[in-house]
């Protein structure tokens, strides 16, 4: 794995963080030295892979509304504020999976506590936290994890599916009525993965068909450093470190005032590839890099990289 800099001090939340997934981001996201909280149920898994990983473990269960706001405040507290929130956790509903007609109530219920309701009482706690962290130009973004079973119907996926084909429409809206707060929602389908999760509803399945999580956690990664209020906080950061001023910088790749529209080579000066970010962060930042440029008769900050943005 290629070490990326820009991860260095982001403060992100990941729930379901022992397995799977969640148990890949968590490793990749510290390798980083991103500074993580996980949370997962069982306090023997949490305990092992904070052990492993330098992250912050947090026992908790998002299904229960009783733990939520305990489990943010030691979020926050252990991070001192939030940048990302990845809402991973999820179950299936019963196994072996059965269609709707056999399904109980309680499992229904269940799995919408667990996949819908927990992710939603999870944000709302810390919204707060995440717009904290957008007027502080540091990130505020919400990733969901979604699935293909969210948009189609699959026998016997019916509670899995119903469940995140719900939390896929809450994630839009969120994102929808977020804009003025400037926090940012994406809903993720890290495809068909050879985790616990995926064993337990398909046991023949081939794993070596599968992705491996790994794999879809460095996209998800990559998702994350590609979304807007990310790509604001790399400009501002990588901003501060140049020993250019803003005026001289924009010189190079844009006009003296912001352009209506930038080419992709106003992000060369700033966003060289030898930074380290992705492909899909690279394509998308040409369109915010405007707004470092907008800045061109300010003084550029005290060079640092101690710190995200700035220690």
């Amino acid at each position: 794995m290629q070490y990326n800099p820009v991860l260095k001090g982001l403060r992100v939340a990941v729930t379901g963080g022992t397995s799977g997934l969640g148990l890949a981001l968590v490793r990749r996201l510290t390798e980083n030295e991103a500074r993580v909280a996980f949370v997962a149920r069982s306090a023997d898994e949490v305990d092992r892979v904070a052990t492993e990983t330098g992250a912050v473990g947090i026992v908790g269960d998002v299904g229960k509304i009783n733990e939520i706001y305990p489990m943010a405040l030691q979020i926050t507290g252990n991070l001192g504020g939030l940048d990302v929130l990845i809402n991973n956790a999820s179950t299936l509903g019963p196994v072996p999976l059965v269609p709707l007609a056999d399904t109980d109530y309680e499992d229904l219920e269940e799995a919408l506590l667990i996949n819908v309701v927990g992710p939603f009482r999870l944000t709302k706690a810390l919204f707060g936290a995440l717009a904290t962290s957008v007027r502080d130009r540091r990130g505020g973004l919400v990733v969901n994890i979604s699935s293909d079973a969210a948009v189609n119907a699959y026998a016997t996926w019916g509670v899995y599916g119903a469940s995140k084909a719900a939390l896929r429409h809450l994630t839009a809206i969120w994102d929808e009525e977020s804009t003025d707060a400037g926090i940012r929602f994406l809903s993720v389908d890290p495809g068909d993965m050879d985790t616990p999760l995926h064993a337990l509803a398909d046991p023949d399945s081939d794993p070596s068909m599968l992705k491996r999580p790994e794999d879809s956690a460095a996209e998800i990664v990559d998702a994350v450093l590609a979304a807007p209020p990310i790509i604001d906080a790399i400009a501002h950061r990588v901003r501060s470190w140049l020993p250019l001023a803003a005026d001289t910088v924009c010189r190079i790749g844009c006009s003296p005032s912001p352009p209506t529209a930038a080419s992709s080579t106003c992000a060369v000066p700033i966003f060289p590839p030898s930074f380290g970010l992705a492909t899909s962060s690279w394509q998308t930042m040409p369109q915010h890099f405007p707004r470092v440029c907008m800045d061109n008769t300010s003084q550029p900050a005290t060079p640092s990289r101690s710190g995200w943005p700035l220690s």
